[in-house]
């Protein structure tokens, strides 16, 4: 038998744990630590957020790669409203670019992002139309479509391109076309009529799945350049309004149709069509087609099947890395249940949460806590809740809130040394609760808040010695906290009322409206060390507390796990958007807890394997 080190050139390593490098993939060592054969295997597909689009939409054109993508045209609300909207992607964020000449839904698109190509759909006929994107701006061509159609697939670059299938009066065609960047030339047909996916180049293409006109199909043809081929294995899942990439040896399907809207996602070697076990994170038909079978862009679509379009976008990764989702996981409970307030501050593991107290009212209890359990520390001299504080759990001040016993506000400011709380000299300008806040104990920002009713745009700044009014908040909110630093923080979510998903940030001289989050809530708990990287979770949407969380990057956010038990009004600490906790606050039947969740941000790993034998 050939062993190992005549196969390899040397013998199999010996590690006590299990490498990190992607040199890792395809080697085989021992693990000693599990007494175990391992392996990396680069056979791992899994979807992940990507930023949202700015305009909610299906059936759009897509070009270019996962990191450098545009999108263009497709159907927006109400019904079936075609649109011109066009957009690109840096791998984070979308950002609007001018627009298309013709708004048009069921497209095609091919080329990359600054040389795209935009062609077909319909716009209140079927359409033959061709667009030019040169990176600035659309361009109508002379070149037309020989056959006007919708829902069409298309692949390849600006120059060499390929557009097949697709339907007209009366229904369904077999039309194949090429394009040399001037000239439409219309090719043998397909040999199924229908519409679906594609993926490869002008002269090596694939064209599987779809719908037939009577009934969907999980057909597979391929291209040489000259003929359509159907080949002999055909799609695992039959459905219509599915999204495809790669080449014609290396493809990816997605989404689509079958009895209902599916993530489904399916993975073409050349030869036969395999499942992947991981589908899309929210199921949709008619989004975009880009990228490779390796690194994919899924964006907008339809996810219920009746035209209910989302800004919603996915990446698909296959190789060797292993993206891990954030995860929330339990902590250890407080003495005291406390809600409706977050005088709080500090990291995962070195916390303070004060006063909001014990149900029912405020009080000036304080507990510290480790990373492990909470233990009692000593007391605020001012009982209050709805306060905020900012710090680290051994240097943090304590102000703003509402002073249950005369039902008052208060701007009375206190200092934490992680044992004692001390009474300052300096009050804050504006008496508030229900505040935002963010800082250090000698370098804090208060935003917003309330002083009888409605929200309020006051902020102060705090420089260790006195509280000075800067300038304001571009739109009032209440009942929200803050994070960040005093040069870079954020402010997010809350009521005006009504509940909103404004946001603002802030760089050390004035606030900048930046992009909403998903999802509408006050109560919502933020953490982070600067504008560009938070934490937003749980709140009320009034009525209903949620665990949603949501993750910002500095241009978008992006919705990942909940909280185990929804809450909103609690404890937060964090500093960093990969790691930190959430304390207390009202649960769904607005009763406040005392239980501790904690955050660990996202990671990848590798597709590590336990080799056996049989």
């Amino acid at each position: 038998m050939t062993t190992y080190k005549e196969l390899f050139g040397k013998y199999v390593q010996n590690y006590s744990s299990d490498p990190t490098s992607t040199d890792a993939e395809g080697q085989i060592w021992y693990n000693s630590t599990s007494g175990t054969f391992k392996t990396a295997l680069g056979s791992f597909g899994a979807w992940a957020s990507g930023g949202s689009l700015n305009t909610s939409r299906g059936t759009l054109g897509g070009a270019g790669t996962q990191t450098s993508a545009l999108a263009f045209g497709g159907y927006v609300p109400p019904s079936t409203t075609p649109s011109n909207a066009s957009e690109s992607y840096n791998g984070t964020s979308w950002t609007n670019t001018p627009s298309l000449n013709t708004s048009r839904g069921e497209l095609a698109g091919f080329g990359l992002q600054t040389a795209g190509i935009a062609v077909g759909g319909y716009t209140t006929a079927y359409s033959a139309a061709t667009e030019s994107f040169n990176g600035s701006s659309w361009t109508t061509v002379p070149a037309t479509l020989n056959t006007a159609r919708n829902v069409l697939s298309a692949v390849g670059i600006s120059t060499a391109g390929l557009a097949f299938g697709g339907a007209t009066t009366p229904g369904t065609v077999t039309s194949s076309e090429s394009y040399n960047g001037s000239v439409w030339t219309t090719t043998s047909p397909t040999n199924t009529a229908r519409y679906g996916a594609g993926a490869g180049t002008q002269t090596a293409a694939l064209f599987f799945g779809g719908y037939t006109g009577t009934a969907n199909t999980g057909a597979t043809e391929s291209w040489n350049g000259s003929t359509w081929t159907t080949l002999p294995a055909s799609m695992n899942t039959a459905r219509r309004g599915l999204s495809g990439a790669g080449t014609q040896t290396s493809a990816l399907s997605w989404g689509g149709v079958s009895t209902a809207i599916t993530g489904a996602t399916e993975l073409w070697n050349g030869t036969t069509w395999s499942t992947s076990p991981n589908s899309m994170a929210t199921g949709r038909r008619d989004s975009t087609d880009i990228g490779t079978q390796a690194a994919a862009l899924a964006a907008g679509g339809d996810t219920n099947n009746a035209l209910s379009f989302t800004t919603a976008t996915e990446e698909w990764n296959y190789g060797v890395i292993v993206p891990v989702a954030g995860s929330w996981s339990s902590g250890g409970n407080m003495t005291n249940s406390r809600a409706d307030g977050t005088g709080s501050a500090g990291t995962d593991t070195a916390a303070f949460y004060t006063g909001a107290g014990t149900t029912p009212g405020s009080d000036t209890s304080t507990e510290n806590y480790n990373g492990t359990s909470w233990t009692a520390s000593g007391s605020l001299n001012t009982s209050r809740t709805q306060s905020r504080a900012t710090g680290t759990q051994t240097a943090a001040i304590c102000f703003s809130g509402y002073l249950a016993p005369s039902a008052t506000n208060t701007g009375v400011t206190e200092s934490y040394n992680g044992s004692t709380w001390t009474s300052l000299p300096a009050s804050m300008n504006t008496a508030r609760r229900d505040s935002g806040g963010f800082g250090t104990q000698t370098a804090t920002i208060c935003a917003g808040g309330s002083l009888t009713g409605p929200g309020v745009t006051t902020t102060e700044s705090y420089n260790g010695t006195s509280w000075t009014t800067v300038n304001s908040l571009n739109r009032s909110v209440r009942n929200t906290t803050g994070a960040g630093s005093f040069n870079a923080g954020i402010m997010a979510g809350g009521d005006i009322p009504p509940t909103t998903t404004n946001m603002e940030t802030w760089n050390g001289t004035s606030w900048t409206i930046g992009t909403s989050m998903n999802t509408a809530r006050y109560g919502n708990m933020c953490f982070g060390a600067t504008n560009s990287a938070i934490i937003s979770v749980g709140g009320d949407q009034a009525p209903g507390v949620i665990g949603n969380t949501e993750s910002w990057n500095g241009s978008a956010w992006t919705n990942t796990t909940s909280l185990s038990t929804a809450k909103a009004d609690g404890g937060v600490a964090g500093a960093t958007q990969t790691s930190g906790l959430v304390a207390g606050g009202f649960n769904t039947s607005n009763a406040s807890t005392n239980t501790t969740e904690e955050w660990t941000g996202p990671y990848t790993t590798l597709n590590y394997k336990t080799l056996t034998t049989s």
